[in-house]
Order: C-alpha cells, then structure tokens, then sequence
C-alpha cells in the first residue's frame, strides 16, 4: 500500500526543530533557480528541429495556405456571383418599368379606341378615307423621292 507523504504543517508539528525562516526562503529560491535552469536547458535541446519535424511543419503549413485559399477561392466566387444578381436586378427593375410605362401608354390608346374621333382619325389616315364633298390631295412621300434617285416628276 502507498505511503502517504506528511504534510508540511505536521512534519514540522511534530518536530522540536527550530527553523531559520532566511534559511529556508534561500533553498526555496534555490530549488527554483535549479528547477528554472533545468527547464531551460530542456527547451533548448528542444529548440533543435529534425528533418522529420521540418517536414511536418511545412506540410501543415502547404495544407493551411491551401485550406485559405480555397476559403478565399469560395468567398470569391460568392462576391461575384452576388454582384452579377445585383446589376442583373437592377436591369430587370428598368425593364419591368419600362413595360409598365408601355402598358399605360397602351391602355391610354385603348381607351380612345372607340371614340368616334379616334375612328375618324383612322380612317382618314390609313384608309385615306374623306367625307363627302372633301377634295383628298395626295403629296409625295419623301422615302418615295429617294427611291427614284431624286428625280422628281412634274
């Protein structure tokens, strides 16, 4: 069975030993001196790197680079693909209210359609149609004098 180890209080307790209180502050400041120096002459030898633990350094490293560019590859493409969404938006927006415009203009006309005036005025211009007792004057076009090389027939 293990031994359990005295505790301070009670190895001293126990004792009739004076104790010199400078005495035992420079083992103490001692013991840590030595335990400090033996810990630094471990990382030193420590500080010594193999091939092999250069080698694994560096392939953590090629993985980490890798690993940020891809995440940068990802954030990239992301940026690109939100920005083309955004002015893609922005042109449907102009379409969308271009149509809108066109659709107002159209339901204004439509609403004239079956005006008398409206039927009048279409008459006259597509059907060339007159009324009674109108004289209709036919001016050549100016397309229609191009065509013919510009000569014009009197």
């Amino acid at each position: 069975m293990l031994k359990r180890k005295k505790r301070r209080s009670r190895e001293y307790k126990n004792s009739s030993q004076v104790i010199d209180i400078e005495d035992a502050r420079r083992e103490r400041k001692k013991k840590r001196k030595d335990a400090a120096e033996k810990r630094g002459k471990a990382q030193k030898t420590k500080q010594v790197v193999t091939e092999r633990q250069a080698g694994k350094k560096a392939r953590r490293r090629m993985v980490y680079f890798f690993i940020f560019l891809f995440i940068l590859c990802l954030i990239g493409v992301s940026a690109f693909n939100i920005i083309s969404l955004k002015l893609l938006e922005a042109k449907t927006i102009k379409e969308h209210q271009a149509l809108l415009d066109q659709k107002d203009k159209l339901e204004k006309i439509y609403s004239q359609v079956n005006s008398p005036e409206y039927i009048e005025q279409q008459a006259r211009q597509q059907l060339r149609m007159i009324r009674p007792g109108e004289i209709l004057y036919v001016l050549p076009d100016k397309d229609a004098k191009k065509d013919k090389g510009g000569i014009i027939p009197e």
